[in-house]
């Protein structure tokens, strides 16, 4: 008779094994350890147990001109006692956060404890009638705080933006609000003239398109009342419109009459269809400075070209030079 290949030795090996464990005597050794098992942890639950929850901050009601210099706990430890079936329901259920009120009367500087007193008092409402607060940690917590300087700042839009072909805006972008409260030292609010937002991208635009952006970060510990708002670009189509502007001399010597070949210019510019007719002659000055002419020892002077008006864009000029000569008066 051959030896046993070790494969067939592993297998057979393999399978007495099973046949023990698997055995009648071992099947009901094993019914009966898990009823042991149970019945001691029915029991367990009958006897009073200690255990430790953690249970989130939230700090509520701090006026938006105060800065707390403190580092405020974000959690706090509370140590408990209680029967093991009644600890059960403090893992299965959402820890709430703790809501701490720090509306009160605040002054230039200072600081207030909330005590240990207080904290137990909220606490309570948080554990069962049944069970016993034991430990608290921290036991207190100390504020220290101090007062801002505020302002109130206008709000400029950041942008680039793009338009669909024979559109344009309408009006200047608006934003919602357009001021904003804003809280930090003095000496950083004295050198703030405006609160900027995040820029706006739009790409191809077509139609009126509002969008939400939020105020730049702010720095130097300066924090805003909000920081959202609401932008509004209003888009509509444009057309181009043509006009014949009389050019405007500055620094004319009193005993010389300057003469400016043509005195008047063709403009060119695009406008919104809803502007069309709120276009005045004076929204366009084409300017010639005697001043700079002269210094240039040239014959020929390039216009200055001012738009006054914020409904128009594209704005071109022709010539965009002109001649010019003094006559002794």
């Amino acid at each position: 008779m051959t030896d046993k290949s070790p494969a067939k030795r592993t297998k057979d090996y393999i399978w007495k094994i099973e046949k023990r464990v698997f055995s009648k005597d071992a099947l009901i050794f094993l019914v009966f350890l898990m009823l042991a098992g149970g019945f001691w942890f029915v029991q367990s639950l009958d006897k009073q147990r200690e255990t430790s929850i953690r249970i989130p901050v939230d700090y509520m009601g701090i006026p938006e001109d105060i800065e707390i210099e403190s580092k405020l706990p974000k959690h706090i430890s509370i140590r408990i006692r209680d029967e093991g079936i009644a600890l059960l329901q403090y893992n299965k259920r959402k820890t709430i956060p703790l809501a701490l009120d720090m509306d009160r009367v605040y002054y230039g500087k200072g600081e207030f404890v909330i005590t240990a007193d207080q904290l137990k008092n909220r606490l309570s409402r948080y554990v069962l009638p049944t069970t016993a607060l034991l430990k608290i940690e921290p036991d207190s917590i100390h504020v220290a705080y101090h007062r801002l300087s505020n302002a109130l700042l206008p709000i400029k839009v950041k942008s680039d933006i793009s338009f669909a072909s024979q559109y344009i805006l309408s009006k200047e972008l608006q934003v919602v609000p357009k001021t904003v409260r804003v809280f930090g030292p003095e000496n950083v609010l004295d050198t703030m003239k405006a609160v900027y937002t995040e820029k706006v991208e739009l790409r191809s635009l077509s139609d009126t398109t509002e969008v939400q952006v939020k105020l730049a970060k702010s720095k130097n510990g300066v924090k805003y009342a909000f920081n959202d708002v609401t932008v509004t670009a209003l888009v509509e189509m444009f057309t181009e419109s043509k006009k014949e502007i009389p050019v405007t001399i500055i620094n004319e010597p009193d005993n010389f009459h300057l003469r400016i070949f043509p005195p008047t210019i063709q403009v060119s510019y695009n406008v919104g269809l809803s502007n069309f007719n709120n276009v005045k002659d004076n929204d366009i000055q084409l300017v010639f400075d005697y001043n700079e002419a002269k210094e240039s020892k040239r014959r020929r002077y390039k216009l200055q070209v001012i738009n006054n008006s914020q409904f128009i864009s594209n704005l071109r000029i022709s010539p965009d030079e002109v001649e010019f000569l003094l006559e002794e008066k």
